[in-house]
C-alpha cells in the first residue's frame, strides 16, 4: 500500500490502463477508483474492477484491502473524487490547458448562455458541453448529466482539441462542483447567472448549494494556470454580489445588470418591433443596440452575460449583434413548437423560479391572450419546490393543467398533491389535474382556442419519462405533434 497526495496520483499510475470509478469500465491493466456515491459505495465493486482487469485500486484511508488480491497495486489518497478528476485530465495530456474554456453556472439560464454564446462565436471554432449534450463542428454527442463524469469530460475536450476547436462553452452543475468532477480542468473564465431553489435534496441549504456554485469561482478559477482571466457575475442576484465582492481583488471580474447602472453592462432600454425586442446596452459611456428574437426578462439577462463576456473577450460588436440576433433559443428553452391558431411553448422550466419566468414572460409578451400552463414535479428530489411552483403557477396563468413529469419511485398522484397544495383557494378552479401527462397534453391542445397562449413546462429537451428505474421514450414535442397531427 502507497500514500499519494491528490495531484500526483497520475505519477504513480502513469503507464498502466486508463482510470476509471465504474468497474464496469475497465480496460485491462486500468486504474480503479474507489469512490463512496449517495446510493452506493465504490468499495462493493473493487473485486468485480479486478476481476475485469484492474492492476491497481485507489481510495482513501480506511479502505479494507485484506480482499484485494498480492499483486494488484494499493494507493491512498487524501480525497478520491479530486484524485480520480486529476487522474482523467492527466491521463489525456490536459485537453482543458490547451482550450480556452468557459465554465457557466447558476440555477437558470445555463444552457441558454451556452448557446447563444456557441452562435456568437460560430466562426471562431467554438464548442459546448452541457445539459442538452456535447456540441462541436457537426458533431452531437449525448449525455445524462449536465456536466460529464470527469473521464467523459475530459475526453470530449481532448476530440475538441483534436479537431481544432479553440473555445469551449461548458455548464458547471453544482452537482460536478460538490462531486470535484471538474478538478484538473484549467478554466480561462467562468459566467455566473443566479441561484434560487434547486436540488435541496442533494445540498440541504442554500447556503452549502451556493458554496457548491462558488467553487467554480474560487477553487477553480482563481487557482488556474491560465492568463487575462475573467469572471462574468450578475449584479442583480443576491449570491452574485457574494462572489463579487470576495473575488473583485483576485481576478478581473465584470459585473451584469437590468437594474444598476453601475454595473459594467447595463441594460438601458427595451422596445419591442416586429422581429422581437430592440435592446439597449451601456458599457463604459457607450451604449449599444442589439436585436433579439428572444422576450422575457431572464432573456435579457442570459443576453447580456454573452455580450458582456464576448465584449470583454474581443469579439467585434458587428459579430456579437448578428450572433445575438440569429440567435433563436437554446432546445428546450421557451422554445416555439407550433405558431398558428395559436402558440405552444415547451420549457425546461423545472423550478419555482424559471416556472415564475416563463409565465410572466408570456403573459407580458402576450397580454391580452389567454395562458393555459401544464407542468409537474419530478419524483425523489427536493419536496419543498412543489408547493411553491403550484403558487407561482396561477400568478398570471388563465388555466392550470398539473400532471405528471419524471416521478422515478414515487407515486405521481402524491407528487401532484404537493403541487395543488401550493394552489391558493381563489385559484382553485383554475386547475385541472390529469395524471397521464400524454392525455394531459391532447386535452390542453383539444381545448386551445385561436390566440391562446399553451406553455409546457417541466422537460424541454427530454426524450424520456423516467418511471420505477426505467426511462421511458418520450418527447413532450412528439406528444405535441401527435395531437395536433390528429387534430388537423
Amino acid at each position: 500500500m502507497y500514500i499519494s497526495k491528490n495531484n500526483q496520483i497520475f505519477k504513480k499510475i502513469k503507464g498502466l490502463g486508463p482510470p476509471s470509478n465504474n468497474s464496469r469500465n475497465i480496460k485491462k491493466a486500468g486504474v480503479f477508483f474507489v469512490i463512496k456515491g449517495e446510493n452506493k459505495d465504490g468499495s462493493f465493486y473493487i473485486k468485480d474492477a479486478i476481476k475485469r482487469g484492474a492492476s491497481a485500486i485507489v481510495g482513501e484511508k480506511g479502505l479494507d484491502i485484506n480482499n484485494i488480491p498480492k499483486g494488484i497495486l494499493v494507493y491512498i489518497v487524501p480525497d478520491c473524487k479530486k484524485a480520480y478528476s486529476i487522474a482523467c485530465s492527466e491521463s489525456l495530456s490536459n485537453p482543458s490547458g490547451k482550450l480556452d474554456i468557459c465554465g457557466i453556472t447558476g440555477t437558470n439560464g445555463k444552457t441558454s448562455i451556452a448557446y447563444m454564446l456557441k452562435e456568437i462565436w460560430k466562426e471562431r471554432d467554438s464548442g459546448l458541453i452541457g445539459t442538452v449534450g456535447s456540441r462541436y463542428r457537426s458533431q452531437k454527442i449525448h449525455s445524462e448529466l449536465t456536466t460529464p463524469d470527469a473521464y467523459e469530460l475530459n475526453k470530449i475536450l481532448n476530440q475538441m482539441k483534436s479537431k481544432a476547436i479553440k473555445r469551449v462553452f461548458l455548464e458547471v452543475s453544482s452537482h460536478s462542483l460538490e462531486l470535484s468532477r471538474a478538478e484538473g480542468i484549467s478554466f480561462n473564465s467562468a459566467i455566473f447567472s443566479n441561484i434560487t431553489r434547486d436540488h435541496l435534496d442533494f445540498h440541504k441549504t442554500m447556503n452549502n448549494y451556493y458554496r457548491a456554485k462558488s467553487k467554480l469561482f474560487f477553487d477553480y478559477l482563481v487557482n488556474s494556470n491560465k492568463r487575462n482571466k475573467i469572471a462574468v457575475v450578475n449584479l442583480d442576484d443576491k449570491y452574485g454580489k457574494k462572489i463579487i465582492k470576495k473575488l473583485r481583488n483576485k481576478i478581473k471580474t465584470i459585473t451584469y445588470s437590468i437594474t444598476n447602472k453601475k454595473a459594467n453592462f447595463y441594460l438601458k432600454k427595451t422596445q419591442k418591433n416586429k422581429s422581437g425586442t430592440k435592446l439597449t446596452i451601456e458599457n463604459e459611456r457607450k451604449e449599444f443596440s442589439i436585436d433579439t428574437k428572444l422576450f422575457g426578462t431572464y432573456n435579457f439577462q442570459n443576453i447580456l452575460a454573452a455580450f458582456a463576456y464576448s465584449k470583454t473577450k474581443g469579439l467585434s460588436i458587428a459579430k456579437i449583434s448578428k450572433g445575438i440576433k440569429e440567435f433563436s433559443g437554446a432546445p428546450g428553452r421557451l422554445e416555439k413548437v407550433y405558431k398558428k391558431k395559436f402558440n405552444i411553448f415547451v420549457d425546461y422550466a423545472h423550478t419555482p423560479d424559471a416556472l415564475e419566468k416563463s409565465v410572466v414572460s408570456l403573459k407580458e409578451n402576450f397580454p391580452n391572450q389567454r395562458l393555459i400552463v401544464l407542468f409537474g414535479c419530478g419524483g425523489d428530489r427536493d419536496k419543498g419546490k412543489r408547493y411553491q411552483m403550484g403558487r407561482v403557477s396561477t400568478i398570471v396563468a388563465d388555466r392550470i393543467i398539473v400532471t405528471s413529469d419524471n416521478p422515478r419511485y414515487e407515486d405521481p398522484k402524491e407528487i401532484i398533491k404537493g403541487i395543488v397544495l401550493g394552489v391558493k383557494d381563489k385559484d382553485k378552479k383554475k386547475v385541472k389535474v390529469i395524471l397521464n401527462r400524454k392525455e394531459a397534453i391532447k386535452f390542453a391542445i383539444e381545448n386551445l382556442e385561436a390566440g391562446d397562449q399553451l406553455l409546457i413546462t417541466g422537460k424541454g429537451h427530454e426524450e424520456y419519462q423516467d418511471i420505477k428505474g426505467k426511462k421511458n421514450k418520450y418527447s413532450d414535442k412528439m406528444e405535441i405533434k401527435k395531437c395536433l397531427k390528429k387534430s388537423s
